[in-house]
């Protein structure tokens, strides 16, 4: 496999689709009060599988010195996965704001390969940690990160709208640490 660099003029607002399949989920729950505060996930089964399907764009405006990058298999320059990096320059952190890896290549490689590109990278650059946002439905994705050294560090009941642990979708932080 290898890693070539997208160019912003050419893959501004380019298009990902994600899609992705769970049995489980992490329902969460808050405490709030004078002596205690806290979130509590629990990893818990669904019903019936959740079949989830999304779609989001490279090279938004809001990120800072946005680079994004697709993993090809050796001889080939189709695309089977990508990865967006973007710069927090104020608490020297590298964000993960994209890592998509399409589903019939998933579990044969490619996010090992763009996740241990992103960690060289930013060992070079010396950033003293890599966060990135899933959600806690997306168990897939956080096995994976687990997998590659990332922990949960944190999350937002309240990031994407009021309703979000109703809607079960909250947004969840993990960091890698260099």
């Amino acid at each position: 496999m290898r890693i070539i660099p997208l160019e912003r003029e050419k893959y501004d607002y380019y298009e990902l689709h994600y899609s992705y399949d769970t049995d489980y989920r992490y329902t969460v729950g808050v405490k709030s009060t004078a002596a205690e505060m806290g979130m509590i996930l629990k990893r818990e089964k669904y019903a019936e599988t959740r079949h989830v399907e999304n779609t989001d764009t490279l090279y938004q405006d809001y990120w800072t010195g946005a680079r994004a990058f697709a993993v090809c298999p050796d001889g080939s320059d189709e695309h089977i996965g990508y990865v967006e990096i973007a710069t927090e320059e104020w608490n020297n952190r590298l964000r993960m704001t994209q890592l998509l890896v399409k589903p019939e290549y998933r579990g044969k490689g490619a996010g090992k390969f763009l996740m241990n590109f992103v960690k060289e990278l930013a060992a070079e650059e010396d950033y003293r940690v890599i966060v990135l946002e899933t959600q806690n439905c997306n168990v897939p994705a956080i096995d994976f990160y687990l997998s590659q050294g990332f922990v949960f560090c944190g999350g937002n009941v309240y990031f994407y709208s009021n309703d979000d642990i109703d809607d079960d979708e909250v947004m969840l932080e993990m960091a890698y640490l260099l």
